[in-house]
């Protein structure tokens, strides 16, 4: 029997896999094993993995087809042999004492979880490590105290994370705590943390960073633009474990309920732009609900969360979308609208044009130069400005810059040189031939040359 079983889903990591089986086999406690979990990945992970395990034989590997995270976790649980369990992320690291102070922990004071701060990581261009302290919460009470969540029920607000933590394995083998299962779905953590502090009677939160969390692998759930109700599913499948356990805390309802919707807030944020307004609907429509239902519970929300929730709508439009003077009347007249610039700006005056355009108005998005690069912008095939040439007298260009910006006034100067007629600023301001003298004027104080990029 080993103490404890360290549990690593992967899938298509192998830029970061090495770093993170390294900084697990330097840990001083070393009565251990690994469980990697390898869900079917298409990169040289799987291969990564056997030749770990050949040099230490605390690493099994399992090898499996894709069935996402939620199955996969759970089956990791159920092979696990260790009396405890931990989980790491196979983008992440991990300090080299984590194991040690956290089973050291755990045993002395009869903990069935110990959780502790951790550390947001971003690699820098010079191969260096840019690391920032994320406490679990300001409330300095939680910490280095036992806390039975079930009768502590703020203890619930402290960061949800299930990786910078230990767990007694009896905890979630007897109670049957359960990642949820939903096809392709993410944040599935969410469910198990939860369980794990519904059953959870001795819980201590440690004030020391050990897990090195890593915020710039792209292919992680929280840059995926396409996973628009994964939040929501997730707290749906938390309240409804709730409602089947005869729950009566009404308190609990209300914190899932801030949770879930500080989950939406970032979903909106997270989500592509065509997402958004639909999804802004479902916030709407889901804080009317659970108003109804007594759920709703605004007290830990700042001012700035509490006016999104209460007007996700306006929001959108005014903050994550913008440009609504981009209108169908702005734009009438025109065979053609050419977005010029593919940035964010870019983005979201796309967005507008292709919302309000007539539908046998034609749209482009076009930028100075490409440098050989085959790209998109909101669905559009990007190409270069000298390419849009044809037909200018019934094409509108939209300058997709900050106005004012250093951008704005090259690439004004490249659409003066190419001589196009139509031009209008981000905030639909046309600038005609009566404006040309002042731009002139401002290019020339600016030294611009015409050769700007969005």
């Amino acid at each position: 029997m080993v103490e404890i079983s360290i549990l690593v889903p992967v899938y298509n990591v192998e830029k970061y896999l090495e770093a993170c089986l390294d900084s697990i086999l330097q840990q001083t406690y070393t009565d251990f094993e690994v469980i990697c979990m390898d869900d079917g990945s298409t990169d040289r992970s799987g291969d990564i993995l056997d030749a770990y395990a050949i040099k230490d034989k605390r690493i099994r590997v399992i090898h499996k087809s894709n069935s996402g995270y939620g199955e996969t976790m759970n089956a990791a649980v159920q092979l696990a042999k260790g009396k405890y369990i931990g989980i790491v992320e196979s983008d992440d690291t991990i300090e080299g004492d984590m194991y040690q102070v956290l089973h050291d922990t755990i045993t002395k004071h009869g903990l069935d979880l110990v959780k502790a701060d951790f550390y947001a990581i971003w690699d820098n261009k010079d191969g260096t490590v840019r690391k920032e302290y994320c406490s679990l919460t300001n409330n300095r009470e939680m910490y280095n105290n036992i806390i039975n969540p079930p009768t502590w029920t703020k203890s619930y607000l402290v960061d949800k994370f299930t990786w910078n933590a230990l767990y007694k394995k009896e905890l979630i083998i007897e109670n049957n705590v359960r990642y949820n299962e939903t096809p392709g779905a993410s944040y599935q953590d969410n469910g198990f943390w939860f369980q794990t502090f519904y059953w959870a009677k001795r819980v201590m939160f440690l004030d020391r960073a050990f897990y090195n969390y890593r915020q710039d692998n792209v292919l992680s759930s929280v840059h995926d633009n396409k996973k628009v109700y994964a939040m929501k599913n997730e707290f749906d499948f938390i309240r409804k474990f709730m409602v089947d356990h005869r729950t009566e805390n009404r308190e609990l309802y209300q914190i899932c309920f801030h949770w879930r919707m500080l989950a939406y807030i970032g979903t909106l944020e997270r989500i592509d732009l065509q997402f958004k307004l639909e999804f802004a609907k479902t916030i709407e429509k889901e804080r009317r609900l659970y108003e109804g239902q007594k759920e709703a519970c605004y007290d830990y929300m700042t001012e700035k969360q509490l006016a999104i929730i209460k007007d996700p709508v306006a929001y959108v439009e005014d903050v994550l979308i913008r440009f609504r003077e981009i209108t169908k009347e702005a734009i009438s007249g025109y065979d053609n609208i050419i977005v010029y610039g593919a940035g964010e700006y870019g983005k979201r005056i796309t967005y507008r044009v292709k919302e309000q355009k007539a539908d046998a108005q034609a749209v482009k998005v076009a930028v100075t130069s490409l440098e050989g690069k085959r790209i998109e912008c909101q669905g559009e095939t990007i190409c270069e400005i000298s390419e849009c040439m044809g037909n200018k007298d019934v094409s509108l260009v939209i300058l997709a810059v900050k106005e004012g910006s250093a951008a704005f006034y090259d690439m004004l100067g490249t659409l003066k040189k190419l001589q196009f007629p139509n031009i209008m600023t981000a905030s639909a301001k046309k600038i005609d031939e009566k404006d040309v003298d002042k731009w002139k004027g401002r290019l020339e104080d600016k030294g611009g040359t015409g050769a700007g990029t969005d």
